[in-house]
């Protein structure tokens, strides 16, 4: 077993509650936490500058990656003596807002409830696993007569990377002691800092989304017109993103000609749109305009979920559906059909999402593909329609892309973007890093723009429930 909490004291200031704990490890949606992950592709370090209700910063918190867990050192000034309630909350935003322990407008309430990974929706010690405590629940701050405190814990609940990940949330400092057992805040009283959590030495370029319910899933890029193309899971509206300006565009309504959701896009070489349809089954290929130049329909099932789609060397367009075991394919005149049955194949399709990602090789010898449920990644040969697995470890792989014979895997519960380095005729691969960027939220597919790539941060774990970060969001950072 290890300790989730060590502590030590500097100066005057102690940090409330017993430190050390000999518990489980913690986790994340119901899960144990996982081993440390490959290298980020710039150390991960993050600051929060710790502002009053007047915005006047008064301390600072700095973050550091340290194997699976993270060292939090915090130092604030002006605060009354004793003992003070310390935790992450959720969101990266230090405004007012409606406090749920209150339900009133207080400061600070816009950096939500508490970071909760582990879905338990419960408060309690910060020795405890993610799976039974929030895991935004930190020690109590100690501030001494001087009105200062300071503090410095390494703790296994939280990591910078991943699904624990506390990049772009907040750190809150509360006025009364916490007493880890009341919901929702431990009866900790005001929000007296805030601040947000934010990494040290990167950059990314946000392109806000309109739609506050829209949970937008794929992204395509055609780089001859400057434009991001993206699509709403929840309505199937696409929307243009202009690369330089950022202005956003309805390129296509949601809502007919069978695309209630638009999941999967492809911008093929005559500048049409592909969208892979869900639930529905379909596949559309919207002309340059926006309007429809055919609505595909994969056989009727209850079972439907087709989910990416990616143009090969041959002309022909390969389509993945999680939920029933096949291949489908479109060839250049636009028929659709069942093209590989992978009921056959080394491939077993289980419960929940299975072929999601899917991409061609360069030398148009085979297709790559990811099952999210298992981890797994495979390679299909085109011409003879052999399965074989290149490697795992990539659990809830959603969308890839092939640079070369670099593969960046988006993996969506994990939070994370995965760079593996695959050899020469793509049978066998190797994780070499993983980039949180600056704190990602559910993200689901990537596209390249020259240098840069873009990713969808799509909140779908929100999707049935919960309350999304918005606007949502296109995030363009450099390749790595």
């Amino acid at each position: 077993m290890r300790h989730l909490i060590t502590a030590g004291l500097l100066g005057g200031a102690a940090l409330g509650g017993a430190l050390l704990g000999s518990v489980g490890l913690a986790g994340g949606a119901g899960m144990p936490m996982a081993p440390a992950a490959a290298p980020a592709s710039t150390p991960l370090r993050a600051t929060a500058a710790l502002r009053d209700a007047a915005g006047q910063v008064l301390g600072n918190a700095t973050f550091e990656q340290q194997g699976a867990g993270v060292t939090v050192r915090v130092r604030v000034s002006g605060l009354t003596p004793g003992q003070h309630g310390m935790h992450v909350h959720e969101f990266g935003r230090c405004t007012p807002g409606v406090d749920a322990a209150t339900n009133t407008v207080v400061p600070f309430g816009g950096a939500g409830g508490h970071f909760d990974p582990g879905m338990s929706r419960n408060h309690d010690s910060p020795q405890i696993d993610n799976r039974a405590g929030h895991g935004g629940d930190l020690p109590m701050l100690t501030v001494g007569a001087d009105g200062t405190g300071q503090a410095s814990f390494t703790t296994m609940k939280l990591s910078l990377s991943g699904m624990a990940g506390v990049l772009n949330r907040s750190l809150v400092i509360h006025a009364q002691p916490d007493d880890y057992r009341s919901d929702p805040a431990g009866m900790t009283g005001a929000r007296e800092r805030c601040g947000v959590i934010t990494r040290e030495s990167f950059s990314v370029r946000d392109y806000p989304l309109p739609g506050p319910q829209d949970f937008p899933e794929g992204v395509a890029v055609d780089a001859a017109r400057g434009v991001a193309y993206t699509g709403s899971a929840a309505s199937g509206t696409i929307y243009a993103v202009n690369l330089a300006s950022g202005a956003v565009s309805k390129f296509a309504e949601g809502g007919g000609q069978g695309r209630a959701s638009a999941l999967g896009l492809k911008v093929d070489a005559q500048g049409r749109v592909w969208a892979a349809g869900g639930a529905s089954g379909t596949v559309s290929v919207l002309r340059p305009d926006g309007f429809p130049a055919a609505i595909l329909n994969t056989p009727k099932s209850p079972n439907a979920y087709v989910n990416d789609l990616t143009p090969a060397p041959d002309g022909n367009v390969y389509v993945t559906d999680s939920s029933r075991p096949v291949i489908f394919r479109v060839t250049p005149d636009l028929k659709l059909s069942a093209w590989l049955d992978l009921d056959g194949t080394p491939i077993r399709y289980a419960p929940g999402i299975n072929l999601n990602g899917i991409v061609a090789t360069p030398d148009g010898r085979a297709l790559l593909t990811v099952q999210l449920n298992t981890g797994d990644l495979w390679r299909i040969d085109l011409r003879t329609k052999a399965v074989r697995r290149v490697m795992g470890g990539l659990t809830r792989g959603d969308g890839l892309l092939l640079d070369g014979r670099t593969l960046y895997v988006v993996r969506n519960a994990e939070q994370v973007i995965t760079k593996v380095a695959l050899n020469a005729d793509y049978t066998a691969g190797q994780i070499v890093a993983e980039e949180p960027l600056m704190g990602l939220r559910f993200p689901t597919t990537l596209a390249a723009i020259g240098g840069d790539l873009i990713v969808v941060q799509g909140q779908l774990d929100k999707l049935q429930g919960g309350t999304p970060e918005t606007p949502f969001k296109l995030t363009r950072f450099k390749k790595f």
